[in-house]
């Protein structure tokens, strides 16, 4: 079992930098490309909100593709997915640009409960968080580099960097594909085809501390992604700030969850998700706080820092809380986990966008400031719990 995790480990490694260097070329830069082909604020929301808004349907995802071999399942969709990175290299329109990149998160989400289950299967409990933080440190890498190259070269040779971005995602993606799951953890999967979805919902149902988790979570994200759609505006009107300046903001955030990613996954395979929760969501408050209250490089630099740490440490958490906690029933509960993720994903950053409208950007900030305190709370009553955190 460890020398499969290994190989497994190794080849998720490989696949990731592959597709990090294609993901950091051109992912950070859409919205502001957005803004270049003639887009407006709602486009801008719109790319914000497609990452968390292609989620909406995981359960039913996660329902269809239960029987589905979990590899496969994510090389298909995930290779797919990149066709409409190509498509991209073919457009000067914002609205196309910004359907492209609906589909593309879309068609990225249709596999990601089976993402949950994988993880799960190939790596042991023991080492899981840390696995997962060796990939994202070492595709966090990756994103760093492609995001330097396409901070230099995006403005002026935008139809290359997709193509080498296109390119270098199908590769990850045949990396990927080399993956194998133990024997053993096939038959849980096949235990876990024989639950059904009202036995899953029954056991979420009882399942207080989940539900806090879940509440917790929705405030903190909803929170941080309302001003989302207004940063590349924020950033380019009342910063003045280039391409490559808004690269190196992006790469400060993937650093920061570089650094933070192996603290975060030796904290929950020591202890548990929830202090990995509640810190981040502490670190987080500070993004939306010094956009509010300042403009200075050195401040903006920081908040990005914070958000790096706070967005590597939620990822990690929830998924090592979930592989933990729900057995047979991890279609249902990552499901239900990544459709809250639509649900804000959609509302967040489009509400954001009209209220700005009415109460302009400094107000949005507050507000999201003040909510992602609030989400402090679920976390705190869950840290209380300690004799019962998985």
């Amino acid at each position: 079992m460890n020398q499969l995790a290994l190989r497994n480990l190794r080849i998720e490694i490989v696949a990731t930098v592959l597709g990090g260097l294609g993901s950091g070329m051109i992912l950070p830069f859409l919205a502001i490309m957005a803004l270049k082909f003639g887009g407006s604020a709602m486009d801008t929301a719109l790319i914000a909100a497609a990452p968390m808004a292609a989620n909406l349907l995981a359960l039913l995802w996660g329902r269809l593709t239960q029987r589905a071999d979990r590899v496969r399942l994510l090389y298909l969709f995930h290779g797919s997915a990149r066709i409409f990175i190509l498509l991209m290299a073919f457009t000067t329109q914002s609205s196309t640009l910004v359907l492209l990149t609906v589909l593309f998160f879309v068609m990225l989400s249709v596999a990601m409960p089976s993402y949950v289950g994988l993880m799960q299967a190939i790596y042991p409990e023991a080492n899981r968080a840390s696995y997962m933080a060796y990939v994202r440190i070492s595709g966090g890498i990756a994103v760093v580099i492609g995001t330097y190259v396409g901070g230099h070269w995006l403005e002026e040779r935008f139809r290359l960097a997709v193509l080498i971005a296109f390119g270098l995602g199908v590769a990850g993606m045949a990396v990927f594909s080399r993956i194998r799951e133990p024997k053993a953890a096939r038959q849980v999967q096949e235990e876990a085809r024989a639950g059904t979805f009202r036995e899953s919902m029954n056991a979420l149902k009882m399942d207080g501390a989940f539900q806090l988790l879940l509440l917790g979570i929705f405030v903190f994200e909803f929170s941080q992604l309302l001003p989302s759609s207004l940063f590349p505006i924020y950033q380019t009107e009342k910063l003045g700030l280039s391409f490559s300046q808004i690269g190196l903001l992006s790469m400060v955030m993937t650093m920061a969850s570089l650094l933070f990613n192996q603290v975060w996954g030796d904290v929950i395979d020591r202890y548990s998700a929830v202090p990995v929760m509640l810190l981040s969501a502490l670190l987080g408050a500070l993004y939306p706080l010094v956009y509010w209250l300042s403009s200075h490089p050195l401040a903006i630099i920081c908040g990005t820092f914070a958000a790096g740490a706070s967005g590597a440490g939620m990822d990690l958490a929830w998924i090592g809380y979930i592989s933990r906690v729900s057995g047979r029933h991890i279609p249902s509960y990552s499901g239900i986990y990544l459709t809250m993720v639509g649900v804000r994903g959609i509302l967040a950053p489009l509400i954001g966008a009209a209220m700005s409208k009415q109460i302009g950007m400094d107000a949005i900030l507050a507000v999201s400031f003040s909510f992602t305190v609030l989400s402090w709370i679920p976390f705190v009553v869950l840290l209380g719990r300690r004799n019962r955190l998985p």
